[in-house]
């Protein structure tokens, strides 16, 4: 009995120790954005500390409760659905409360990260795409994507469903989060679902729990980028796929319209739909005739209705995606060489170290059962290490497979409290660091200047807001694309002066790490043309809310005066953001 109570401590000391460790050596951490080195600079790591470990002593005052309850001698019903309630304290209920649970779950755990700002820059391509949807329809969108819409290297699909939430729903940051959000949880869902069908519910219900205990994810939810919405569309493609090999009816149709949407959604995701082929063998090579031949009649159908809907799509955009592809041969795939991040930085200071360790596990257990479902889930993250692909924002996508594999090794742990204990404190733990460090960190970077002033406009009386860009001395790409991220946070209706002081010399763009800044174009819907109003607020974006205005702003801003200035800076990242509001004299306005 001594030896239960003592297995109650162990999994809670391992994340308190890993804790300290990491934070020991936080200057191996590379990561570009949530390196531990930066976020423990600005965060209290005793506060962080104490958090942490309040939190898995009460999974384990839990535990405790728990077994004192199961070995109290109590009778206990043997029904299933009171069985499966002991068993699995995280999905209580069956069927569709399970699933409503973790949806909840995630979509909190996804909700408290909505105060951050937009800290990636290429927020501004998906925004400016969207918004000429909203503003033109869905037919200009489909007809100018990659000609008048400055498309970059980015597939139509996520961008196509931000314009459609603007178009009926509004311009608004708060339903891209919602979107966003809701992916996310789903994603949680499917990885619940992908677990149990491949082989039980609580390989599932681990995968889901394990999939929260990656810190650096928490910070992609609220963003408008593509990562979360892809990770979505792989992991329904890989379950929906599964489910047309095995039921075959509607789930093919399903599976095709899931993998073409998950093609359309990034450039990365045609790699990882590698695992489709995988799929189709494992389960082939396990099913007995004449099951095989039907399992494979169902896998050509499903590729061949997707593979009708992807060409139909690449042969009337050829022109657009050859340029794309060349672009990426030619400068992203090099470039990677500049923005790599170590697995090291990936897998112990982004991941939570139980996950890491509990998936190392699983490839031995896997290998020891001889089951070749697991290489399901093994594919991809082996590409991922083969490949080496090292920069944590392309293999988003991938991490719910990491999850279920870190489920199936920690499946192999006989007791049924280590299991519970050990995934309940890792999501602990991993939560704790995410909510007070990660957030209070991304917070404070400069980029959330632009979400403050867009804020800050909404408060003021005019509709019109004009716009002045002034590029730095020594700039790391263009401030233009500031403009499109302040506004996805006001309500206003912004012009953009052209008048840009200094551009970057081509030589120098073409091979900067922010290139597309420098091919940003000015969208035609911030032109004056049409608006006969006199404006009286002027918004100025440059590097430092301190810098000295050029001579054309001075005489244009004769007659105005400074209300507002938001001039937050980590003193990390070279592209950094100041914005400062003008308004005319004599306006009277509370402050």
């Amino acid at each position: 009995m001594q030896r239960n109570k003592d297995i109650i401590f162990i999994a809670p000391l391992l994340t308190v120790v890993s804790f300290l460790l990491l934070f020991i050596f936080r200057s191996w951490d590379d990561n570009r954005l949530t390196s531990w080195h930066w976020v423990f600079g600005k965060a209290e790591p005793v506060k962080v500390f104490f958090a942490l470990s309040a939190g898995c002593g009460f999974v384990s005052l839990l535990a405790g409760l728990a077994r004192g309850w199961r070995y109290s001698g109590r009778p206990l019903p043997y029904s299933s659905g009171v069985r499966a309630s002991l068993r699995f304290p995280a999905a209580a209920c069956a069927g569709i409360t399970r699933l409503f649970a973790i949806v909840t779950v995630y979509f909190l755990c996804g909700m408290i990260f909505w105060t951050m700002p937009e800290v990636n820059i290429d927020a501004s391509r998906y925004f400016t795409q969207a918004k000429h949807l909203e503003l033109f329809g869905v037919r200009y969108f489909l007809n100018e994507w990659g000609r008048e819409i400055h498309a970059w290297t980015d597939m139509p699909l996520v961008p196509f469903f931000y314009g459609v939430i603007f178009r009926y729903f509004g311009e608004s940051r708060f339903y891209i989060q919602f979107f966003t959000t809701s992916l996310f949880s789903l994603t949680g869902v499917l990885t619940y679902k992908t677990g149990q069908e491949l082989w039980d519910e609580e390989t599932g219900i681990y995968g889901a729990a394990f999939l929260l205990c990656i810190p650096y994810l928490y910070t992609q939810i609220p963003l408008m980028l593509v990562d979360v919405p892809a990770m979505f569309l792989l992991l329904l493609s890989i379950f929906a796929f599964i489910r047309a090999l095995k039921r075959g009816g509607l789930w093919i149709a399903v599976a095709s319209l899931a993998i073409s949407f998950a093609f359309l959604s990034k450039y990365s995701a045609w790699l990882m739909l590698s695992v489709l082929p995988v799929i189709a063998g494992v389960l082939a090579l396990q099913s007995k005739e004449p099951a095989t031949s039907t399992c494979l009649m169902r896998a050509a159908v499903t590729f061949s209705v997707a593979l009708l809907i992807l060409g139909s799509f690449v042969l009337f955009e050829y022109d657009v995606i050859r340029r794309q592809v060349m672009l990426l041969m030619a400068y992203q795939k090099p470039a990677l060489k500049g923005w790599e991040e170590s697995f090291f930085s990936t897998f112990l200071f982004q991941t939570h170290p139980l996950l890491t360790a509990s998936a190392f596990v699983s490839v031995y257990v896997a290998f020891k059962k001889k089951d070749g479902k697991y290489l399901i889930i093994l594919w991809l993250v082996l590409l991922v290490v083969l490949l080496q692909i090292r920069r944590i924002r392309y293999i988003v996508m991938v991490f719910p497979l990491l999850a279920l594999m870190a489920s199936y090794g920690l499946r192999s742990v006989k007791r049924l409290e280590t299991r519970i204990i050990t995934v309940s404190c890792a999501l602990v733990s991993s939560l704790v660091i995410a909510v007070t460090a990660y957030l209070p960190f991304v917070q404070g970077l400069s980029m959330v200047n632009l979400k403050k002033a867009g804020e800050f406009l909404d408060t003021r009386s005019s509709s019109y807001i004009e716009v002045h860009v002034i590029q730095p001395d020594d700039p790391a790409g263009s401030l233009l694309v500031a403009v499109p991220i302040m506004d996805l946070f006001t309500r206003k209706t912004l012009i953009v002066d052209d008048h840009i002081a200094v551009r970057q010399h081509a030589e120098a763009a073409g091979s900067s790490p922010l290139r597309f800044t420098w091919e940003f174009k000015n969208p035609s819907y911030y032109s004056s043309a049409g608006i006969s109003t006199n404006i009286d607020t002027v918004a100025v974006i440059s590097d430092s809310a301190g810098r000295q205005n050029p001579s054309y702003l001075d005489v244009r801003l004769a007659g105005f005066r400074l209300v507002k200035s938001f001039d937050d800076y980590e003193d990390i990242f070279r592209f950094r953001t100041g914005v400062r509001i003008y308004e005319k004299k004599g306006d009277e306005r509370d402050l």
